[in-house]
């Protein structure tokens, strides 16, 4: 009987072995990844994500292509990325305004940022530069409060979109200071900073990564930045609490998201290979010199802080009883 066992059980354990040889390994990347930008080209998300895309693409030796899918502040991108095949090689550059705020802004939104997508990693936390046009006579955030104070619902604003964190950092600048501004979305921080240079309309609230290189020129002027600490790259620009509206702070950031169900063993490999990337110096150097933060970690981690930022945002949201179509 015990040697009928043992042949019993040299067979069955043969033929596991045998099973799990025939298995291939999973040779996660061995075709192109595509990283879904949810704006237009030019913007914060499309310059990190083109940066992490060239380093990826170094290390894993496969193509990975930036694919812009602008409109309704990302939730076009967001519901194409949902839908997508859970396999790693659809990704998306998870956004403040679609992790956090469209589903509480926007009527009808499909996804839900939560159950629909799995956090990557989370990439860079950014402040974004309080700009007026260079011929609105005002150089100081006090001198601005006072100029929109005596033009209720005259004096414009432009943003990438209803719902990004140049919207939010607006709605809590009228807010705090009490003001009357007139939103002017876009469908994108580019096109939004093209028509503040030339004087469409009137201020906003625009990404350093996209900003910082036109400070320069003349034809903007920088006020403040709308995080809690100013800018490494523009020292001299102070925050909006120093500026003359204490408490305020607010801060952008992006990340990379994948459809929920993906592998837990290919987010671990994106992971850390996004994390090698911004360790990088040539990376940190270029990121710094644009005004944003590196901020390595988890899949965890960033979950954790998308659960955090929504129920911030979704607060904010129904105190101020904001709406989207």
């Amino acid at each position: 009987m015990q040697k009928l066992f043992a042949l019993v059980s040299g067979i069955f354990l043969l033929f596991i072995s045998t099973q799990l040889a025939a298995q291939p390994a999973d040779n996660f990347p061995d075709k192109p990844i595509r990283i879904v930008v949810a704006s237009a080209a030019g913007g914060a998300s499309d310059i990190v994500a083109r940066m992490m895309a060239d380093k990826l693409q170094q290390k894993f030796g496969q193509p990975v292509v930036v694919e812009a899918k602008p409109g309704a502040n990302g939730n076009i991108a967001a519901d194409f990325v949902a839908a997508a095949t859970p396999d790693g090689y659809t990704l998306m550059m998870g956004t403040i305004g679609v992790m956090a705020i469209n589903s509480s802004l926007y009527k009808g939104v499909k996804f839900d940022p939560i159950k629909d997508f799995v956090p990557v990693a989370r990439l860079v936390s950014f402040s974004n530069i309080l700009v007026v046009r260079s011929t609105l006579p005002v150089n100081s955030v006090k001198e601005l409060v006072e100029y929109v104070k005596a033009r209720p619902d005259k004096v414009t604003y432009g943003s990438p979109g209803a719902g990004g964190s140049p919207h939010m950092a607006m709605v809590m600048f009228n807010q705090m200071a009490g003001l009357k501004l007139v939103h002017v979305p876009y469908k994108g921080a580019a096109p939004a900073l093209t028509d503040l240079m030339g004087g469409q309309i009137d201020l906003a609230f625009s990404d350093p990564l996209l900003t910082s290189q036109h400070l320069s020129g003349g034809r903007i002027k920088a006020l403040a930045v709308s995080g809690s600490k100013r800018l490494k790259s523009a020292p001299n620009i102070p925050t909006v609490a120093e500026a003359g509206i204490p408490g305020y702070a607010v801060s952008g950031w992006l990340g990379i998201v994948a459809p929920t169900n993906t592998p837990s063993s290919r987010i671990a490999k994106l992971n850390a290979a996004l994390n090698e990337v911004l360790a990088m110096p040539d990376i940190q150097a270029k990121l710094a010199e644009q005004g944003a933060e590196t901020i390595p970690g988890t899949p965890q981690e960033f979950g954790d802080f998308i659960k955090n930022e929504h129920a911030r945002w979704k607060k904010v949201i129904s105190d101020e009883k904001l709406s989207a179509d």
